[in-house]
């Protein structure tokens, strides 16, 4: 073997039909942590954390956290999803969105609208770059309750201080540019919100339907693909309000197994597709397979 490269490659680009949808999911990068416990979940003790942790295979306390943005490209137009970081890239290991967009046949210039679920960095990071929206011909859609929580600016907790420096330097200045919504609006015809408030003051899930199918976009409902689905009631150290996050991890949860929806995970290990099934205690995630690969 004459090869000196000892790189290891990852998938970045997972792409399936939906109706008459395309959807793309981008893998914008991840961080390798060590600390399982507490980060996943602040109200459960560790040795708890790290049982669940051994029964899924999974090694304990390490850990990967996925950031995975999402593309949707109706007949009409083409949506991005939370963005990731951008120029915000706090790692080499994230940043990675406006490569996989490109790898998946599109531009920024392509772009039609930019849906931003909540305001925290690894999803506004990449709205504008050098004070400049990054997708010129974009409309940038984002729920009033959360844009209006940032721009009041009161009561933020020390650790979201460089969230909201960073909303200051990158969603602030293009409010003029923003169109603000509810949780009862349409964002188009076949996409909706639904309120997921917890997990930031005004974050969003969304609902798409196209062709008779719908399915879910969970965002930062789930940031653990077994603990908290197994375990919907643990606290997630990164939500802003741990009570309402959980609450509405349950709701949308049940909402999800119930109608046996296909979900998207923002932090669901890449490529962040699959489905909800209730157990008699919690809920499990099943990974797609090549269901979404027939035609």
């Amino acid at each position: 073997m004459s090869s000196n490269n000892t790189g290891l490659t990852r998938p970045t680009v997972y792409q399936f039909a939906f109706g008459k949808a395309i959807i793309t999911n981008i893998l914008e990068g991840y961080f390798h942590r060590n600390d399982m416990h507490p980060f996943i979940a602040t109200n459960a003790d560790a040795s708890t954390v790290e049982d669940l942790a051994h029964a899924h295979h999974l090694p304990f306390p390490a850990m990967e956290h996925n950031f995975v943005a999402t593309v949707i490209r109706t007949p009409d137009k083409l949506i991005v999803v939370d963005p990731g970081f951008g120029a915000a890239a706090p790692a080499p290991s994230t940043g990675w969105f406006m490569k996989g967009l490109q790898k998946a046949g599109y531009s920024k210039d392509d772009v039609d609208m930019v849906l931003i679920s909540h305001c925290h960095p690894d999803h506004i990071g990449n709205v504008a770059t050098d004070g400049v929206a990054t997708f010129p011909n974009a409309e940038i859609v984002i729920g009033r309750t959360e844009f209006e929580f940032w721009k009041r600016g009161e009561g933020i907790s020390e650790m979201r201080q460089p969230t909201l420096a960073l909303f200051q330097k990158t969603l602030l200045p293009l409010e003029n540019q923003l169109r603000l919504i509810e949780p009862t609006d349409e964002i188009l015809p076949g996409l909706h919100p639904i309120n997921a408030f917890g997990h930031s003051a005004g974050h969003l899930v969304f609902r798409l339907s196209s062709g008779g199918k719908q399915m879910l976009l969970l965002n930062d409902t789930t940031p653990h693909y077994v603990a908290s689905f197994a375990h919907p009631e643990w606290h997630f150290s990164m939500d802003d309000d741990p009570q309402a996050a959980a609450a509405t991890r349950q709701r949308i949860l049940d909402m999800a197994a119930e109608e046996s929806l296909p979900v998207i995970g923002y932090h669901i290990p890449f490529p962040s597709l699959g489905f909800v099934k209730s157990r008699q205690q919690g809920f499990e995630f099943v990974p797609a397979s090549y269901q979404f690969q027939l035609t």
